[in-house]
């Protein structure tokens, strides 16, 4: 359809148009500051094509909001952008010239106004749509929105996951800095209360009474350990039953419940990289977004809620009164009726309403802390063991064994006397084995105890040295030239010696006294051998056996200071839960002033007193725009990079398994970790069997801090800082801020919306000296788009709005307005988008029962059993 518009159109130099392709007419040359446009009617021509196409297209509701325009010079076609539908299309007429411009709607006169300077009067602006509709039936905002004009098709938004490699793109990513908070209040209404289920049946004969007795007892355990050793140790456990309200109960969940606040940050989908990014800055999308968070976990909170307090009452109803520590309410019944009387004991039931109000968003600093465990310092538990009963061991001197064969002489007088002057001849002496003439017998002496004489019947000969001591003249004195030979007797107790003769034999007649010695072989006896054997054989048993037993003893003294060890490093008391916190955050605290301090001035600065001045100047100027104590840290999961292995240190030495089958393993336990327990230790901490660094007298929550690979830390942005907050960020250099100058990834009608806002509020803005739409550029918007609702917050208004009696209605902030006027049903029970900001955006009932029970009189059909 054809329509005209009027404009009024200074020059701004600052935004010089882009130059036209050759092919195409010249671009008109924009106004005078007095002239205006009108756009002439007539619709262009239409191709068949086009009019099959625009029969053919769904036509769009009237009343769809449009939000941005973009025109394809080239083919003349035009996409209307809206949240509600995909874009609607249709044909233009138009020689504007490529670029961006802002439009409006002047419904009044039907017609379109463009930017004051944006466009030259007469020019031609007709636009008729594919769908059988009037452009003017659509709803259009009542400030300018952005058109954009180029040339070639309108392509729609293509997501940049959709052909992102990781592989070879991962370093073309870039983390923005700064991200959005989002702040949800919960808030409880008590709607009504009523009878629920029956929980119990009392009837009454007529004339009779009924005491009923409804006991709510408190009941306190305190159980104490004491036990006095080397180191003493309390064990002390508490149980208590406590009613409370659900309100109190609910309101002390939302304190405890850190991640609560902060759920919808993780989710965000505003941009995080250069042209790859993937996010939108758009702030009702992540409050879209972060609405549908807070809702699915806020509801699952008060369900949880809900049945914790069910299972926290206790009603019992006795025909005895416990008094001891304990309240009871009695109830008296009595039928003075002449009838049958039935009760039922019904439990009084609370209907609690649940609001969520959107109560402020925050920009916020995002950051990462890698190994944020490294820098604290882990408990070493002093244990004193119990040192091993030994036995004494025995270290007798042993006895050496003698030699086996030891020489033992012998000596005496041999005499030659054979008078007769016969012939001798040892032939004839079968008792020397024919081997000498015996002349003499001798003792054996000094043969050594444990010794025998080493007798050989096969072979008893010895040698024998002799002289001569005493001859009848000189021709016998040559006698000492005789042959001598000497045999042991078959008792091995003495010995035989004589003369070796010749053949031939040798007759002597004077008398010669012959000296003769020798040595004997003596041998060890076996008996003497064996019992120095025995004997030593007998201590080395002893010793050996008394280092075995000591060794036993010293392997189970070690198992058992293991096990004591084990059990005491199970017991430790767990540090109070503020405490670890509290160092947690001051770690992370480390380094995120390191970082906004830079490294320069965080470690370099000297300690005198103009570093000290340095210091206190930095932390003012730091703490004026970021808001440090409401800093909030999220501790990633171990699985993005698991640590080394680690386990308790029990002593210095590996445990022994093989003492009497004291630690129990499985068949293929060398391809496992292991960690170990008692009998008597308390349950292991989370990650024993994923091989975590533990802290004794930490938490669950400690440990996982230990063995994260970093931690994500969120630092709020003070009200109205945005801008200084972005400006510091880029200045120290932090992660994020070098890729801030890349292009946004978005929708056109989403840029078109940046740029517009940007120069709406300045003219002179940088986003008007480039043709794309930079990550900066968005967050600069985003910075403006949350102060101003940060203004908003404390503007006072009327509410609630939609009240026609002006008394009904109480002066309030937008987010104290819930506190003023009560609770007001929302349509559906649950709106990711709403039309304004601080809006209620969650609603439902829960049903909890109370610690009271109501009797009930009701009456039964006799016949068929059922109640009246």
């Amino acid at each position: 359809m054809g329509s005209t518009g009027s404009i009024d159109s200074p020059q701004p130099p600052q935004r010089p148009q882009p130059a036209p392709p050759p092919q195409r007419p010249a671009p008109p040359t924009p106004p005078g500051p007095d002239r205006t446009l009108r756009v002439r009617d007539g619709p262009p021509p239409e191709p068949a094509a086009r009019r099959a196409h625009r029969t053919a297209a769904t036509r769009p509701p009237d009343g769809t909001l449009v939000t941005g325009m973009a025109v394809d010079l080239d083919a003349g076609r035009v996409a209307l952008f809206s949240p509600e539908v995909p874009p609607i299309r249709g044909d233009i007429d138009t020689d504007l010239a490529p670029g961006g411009y802002t439009l409006r709607l002047d419904r009044d006169r039907r017609q379109w106004v463009f930017g004051r300077g944006q466009v030259r009067t007469g020019l031609r602006f007709r636009l008729e749509l594919d769908t059988p509709a009037d452009p003017f039936a659509l709803r259009f905002p009542e400030e300018p929105f952005p058109l954009t004009a180029h040339h070639g098709p309108v392509e729609e938004f293509e997501d940049p996951y959709l052909d992102f490699d990781p592989t070879r793109q991962i370093t073309d990513v870039t983390l923005s800095p700064v991200g959005i908070v989002h702040l949800f209040r919960q808030f409880f209404f008590e709607l009504d209360t009523f009878l629920g289920t029956p929980v119990g049946h009392v009837w009454l004969s007529p004339g009779s009474s009924v005491e009923l007795v409804e006991v709510s007892t408190r009941r306190t355990l305190v159980e104490k350990t004491i036990e006095t050793a080397l180191e003493t140790t309390a064990k002390s456990e508490r149980s208590s039953t406590e009613e409370d309200e659900i309100s109190d109960a609910v309101k002390q969940d939302n304190r405890e419940d850190m991640k609560l606040g902060f759920s919808s940050t993780v989710n965000q989908s505003w941009g995080t990289g250069n042209a790859t990014a993937t996010g939108s800055l758009n702030l009702d999308k992540t409050q879209q977004s972060a609405r549908e968070q807070g809702h699915k976990r806020m509801r699952q909170q008060s369900e949880k809620l809900s049945t914790e307090i069910r299972q926290n009452f206790r009603s019992t109803f006795k025909t005895v009164t416990e008094t001891v520590d304990s309240s009871s309410k009695r109830y008296v019944l009595a039928n003075t009726t002449p009838k049958l009387l039935n009760y039922e004991l019904r439990r009084k039931m609370r209907q609690v309403g649940v609001q969520i109000q959107d109560i402020g968003t925050y920009l916020c600093w995002e950051t990462f802390v890698d190994d944020p465990g490294k820098d604290l310092a882990l408990p070493h538990l002093i244990h004193i063991a119990k040192p091993a009963d030994l036995v004494l061991v025995p270290n007798p001197k042993l006895t050496p064994m003698p030699p086996r064969t030891v020489t033992v002489g012998f000596s005496g007088e041999a005499v030659w006397n054979f008078p007769d002057d016969s012939r001798q001849n040892q032939s004839r002496h079968p008792e020397t084995g024919y081997r000498f003439v015996p002349l003499a017998t001798l003792d054996i002496p000094g043969v050594p105890a444990g010794y025998e004489v080493a007798y050989d019947p096969r072979d008893p000969y010895i040698a024998v040295e002799k002289s001569v001591v005493a001859a009848q003249d000189d021709e016998s004195w040559s006698a000492a030239n005789w042959g001598f030979a000497g045999m042991i007797t078959p008792d091995a107790k003495r010995v035989t010696v004589g003369v070796t003769t010749a053949p031939g034999g040798l007759a002597w007649d004077d008398r010669i006294t012959f000296k003769v010695s020798g040595a004997i072989t003596c041998r060890l006896l076996p008996a003497t051998a064996d019992g120095i054997t025995a004997a030593n054989d007998a201590l080395i048993a002893a010793k050996l056996a008394a280092d075995e037993e000591n060794k036993r003893k010293l392997e189970k003294a070690y198992l058992d200071a293991v096990a004591e060890r084990v059990t005491l490093a199970s017991k430790v008391e767990r540090r109070k839960f503020e405490h670890l916190r509290e160092e947690e955050r001051t770690i992370v605290h480390r380094s995120l002033i390191r970082s906004l301090m830079t490294e320069r001035l965080y470690t370099g600065t000297p300690d005198n007193p103009t570093g000290h001045r340095t210091r206190h100047v930095l932390s003012e100027l730091i703490n004026s725009i970021f808001d440090i104590d409401r800093m909030l840290y999220f501790v990633a999961p171990e699985w993005w990079k698991p640590r080394r292995p680690a386990a308790l240190a029990l002593g210095g030495q590996a445990v022994p398994e093989s003492v009497d089958g004291t630690t129990v393993e499985w068949a293929d336990d060398r391809a496992h970790g292991r960690y170990y327990i008692t009998d008597s230790s308390q349950p292991a901490a989370l990650g024993s069997s994923l091989g975590w660094l533990l802290q004794l007298d930490g938490d669950e929550m400690r440990n996982a801090f230990l063995n994260a690979p970093w931690v994500k830390a969120v630092l709020p942005i003070r009200p109205g800082k945005e801008e200084a907050a972005v400006n510091w960020l880029r200045h120290v250099g932090v992660e994020g801020t070098d890729g801030l100058d890349a292009a946004y990834a978005a929708p056109p009608q989403e840029l078109a919306a940046v740029r517009t806002r940007l120069l709406r509020r300045d003219p002179h803005d940088p986003v008007g000296r480039h043709p794309e739409v930079t990550i900066e550029d968005a967050v600069r918007d985003l910075c403006h788009t949350v102060a101003d609702k940060h203004t908003a917050a404390g503007v006072t208004g009327r509410y609630p709005q939609e009240e026609p009696d002006e008394d009904d209605r109480v002066s309030a902030t937008p987010v104290e307005r819930v506190f003023e006027h009560g609770f007001y049903p929302i349509e559906g029970g649950f709106r990711a988008r709403t039309e304004g900001d601080f809006e209620v955006c969650s609603q439902w009932v829960e049903v909890l029962p109370t610690d009271q029970v109501v009797p009930v009189e009701v009456a039964y059909d006799p016949r068929t059993g059922r109640q009246l």
